[in-house]
Parts: C-alpha cells; structure tokens; sequence
C-alpha cells in the first residue's frame, strides 16, 4: 500500500513507532516530522488540484450560446461617480469615499465558457437583461481570485479616469478642427452573492465586431502607430502636470473613433492603479524616452517632449 501512494505522491515520510530504546524525545520527534510532511503534502496536492482546476477554465467557446437556454442571475452593479476636476483625479481619497460609488440592481445572462483570456482575465458573453432593451456586454473574471475586488476596483479607477481625460482631449482636438475621437468604453464591477459566497467581476459594453488590436503596450513598444493615440497619451502626461500618463491603450479603431478599453496608468503615486502601474520610471522610460511630438500634438499646443526630458 505504501509502494502505491509513494507512487501516486512520490517520496513522503511514514511513521514508524518502533524507535530503538524507545526513546520519548525520539518519539515526538518523529511524530512531528510526521505531521509536517503530511501537512506540506496536503497542501502541494490541494494546490495542484486548484491549478488543474483552472486549466480547465481555459477551455473557451468563441460562440454565443443558446440564450434562451440560460437563466437569469442577479448581482449588483458598483461603478464611481465621475470625477469633475484635476484636482479629484490626483486625490486619491475621492475613490476612497463611499458617496463616489454607486450602486444599482442588475440581472444578467453570461454564456458558461469564456470566449477569450489573458494573463489575469478570462471574458464571456454576457446579456444585460435589468431593462426591456436587452444589451450585449462582457463579464470579464480574475484568474487569481485573491484580492479580487481590490483589483476590480483598480480597473474601474483607471478605467474611470481614463473615460475622464478622453472627454477633456475630445474638446481639446474639436477646437482645433480634429474629428476623430478617442473614448473608452465605461467600466464596471458586478458583485453577485449566492449563499455565503461573493464574487466579484468587471462588465464592460461589448464591441462591436471591428478587429480588436491592441496599439500600444504599458512598457512603451508601440504596435500599430496612431498620431492621435500617441497625441492622446501625451495629453494626458500634461493635462496632469506630469503626475500621470494613461498608456496600453487597445480597442478597435471605428471610422470616426478609436474605442478603448482596458489602460494602464503610470503614475507617480504608485499605490494607485495596480501592478501595471511602474511609476515614474514607467511616465519616463516607457512613455517619455519612446514619444515624438507630431502635428496633432502642435495643434493642441503640447510641450515638445524633448524639453521635458
């Protein structure tokens, strides 16, 4: 029997009570290594057997389901107030107020297998049906559960502030006689509670069945050039006075828009913004040292990046 568990768990201690003299210090020594290894035993198969549990989350369905095969669930839906002014963008406690996040009820239907996943999300299918106009969305899960609605949080902050400066930079580029805007789809955080257990997701609008890209990357390798997403970040370093940059933009380009979703944020502040967040060094190693000032950024009056450097 022993051969046959050492041959599913590999090598593991087996306690044995014969010692030689009996000796009781012996003895409890024993029984200690003992429980130790099983210990550490029990939790190395509970770990492989949470991540083969997760491997097989990864199975994705790129189809729509059946909807009328799924059952209505209910959540809530929490998302913050957006900010009016710098001054709540660089405030850190305006996230942090109770009264800034708001809270509605909300049902849904969400297809049972992802259709895509990345290094922290898996995304499904999702139908907003809380009204009669019934919507597509996108219900997007943390691989790693832990803190998760601390994370989701940090995704909604950027997400929110983002959505903020995208609205500034438009009214900045539709006085100068720039058409195509740059917007970011509105965040949200799901919370859904079934018994004693709460989980917590982001929802987003879904889009459109333009090809989704992504432009450039939070460590400053720009993918597919755009004068005017490059000309967006750079607005976003100087409307902040340089306390902020929003990068890793991605989304599809639409023929009057670029439709984002998901940026990062460096900042000075690096207890805001999550892990994507590498601080100053990211605002002038990832976005300083890589950026050249076009026309867009002349016609809105930008700094040259090279006297900031």
């Amino acid at each position: 029997m022993v051969r046959v568990f050492r041959g599913i768990m590999g090598k593991f201690l087996v306690f044995d009570l014969t010692s030689e003299g009996l000796d009781p210090e012996e003895l409890v020594a024993k029984v200690f290594e003992s429980i130790c290894s099983s210990i550490t035993t029990t939790v190395t198969i509970t770990s492989t057997m949470e991540k083969t549990r997760q491997r097989k989350m990864l199975e994705k369905d790129s189809r729509e389901p059946d909807w009328n095969m799924l059952p209505v669930k209910n959540g809530e839906l929490l998302y913050y107030r957006l900010p009016g002014t710098l001054t709540d963008i660089k405030d850190p406690r305006y996230f942090k107020r109770r009264s800034n996040l708001i809270l509605r009820k909300f049902s849904y239907k969400h297809a049972p297998k992802p259709f895509s996943s990345g290094a922290e999300r898996y995304a499904y299918f999702a139908l907003d049906v809380t009204q009669e106009l019934i919507e597509k969305i996108v219900i997007k899960e943390r691989i790693e559960k832990a803190n998760s609605f601390e994370r989701c949080l940090e995704a909604i902050e950027s997400s929110t502030i983002s959505y903020f400066l995208s609205k500034e930079f438009n009214s900045a580029t539709a006085r100068v006689g720039i058409n195509k805007e740059v917007n970011f789809l509105k965040v949200q955080i799901m919370r859904r509670t079934a018994g004693f257990s709460t989980r917590y997701y982001t929802i987003e609008p879904k889009f459109c069945d333009a090809e989704f890209k992504r432009f450039n990357v939070n460590n400053g390798v720009i993918k597919e050039y755009h004068s005017i997403l490059e000309a967006f970040a750079h607005f976003t370093y100087e409307y902040t006075n340089g306390y902020l940059v929003v990068y890793d933009l991605q989304g599809v380009e639409l023929t009057d828009e670029f439709l984002l979703t998901d940026p990062a944020i460096h900042c000075k502040d690096r207890l805001r913004f999550g892990r994507t967040n590498l601080g100053k060094r990211g605002i002038e190693e990832c976005f300083l040292a890589n950026h050249k000032c076009d026309s867009i950024c002349r016609k809105l009056g930008l700094s040259e990046i090279s006297r900031l450097n």
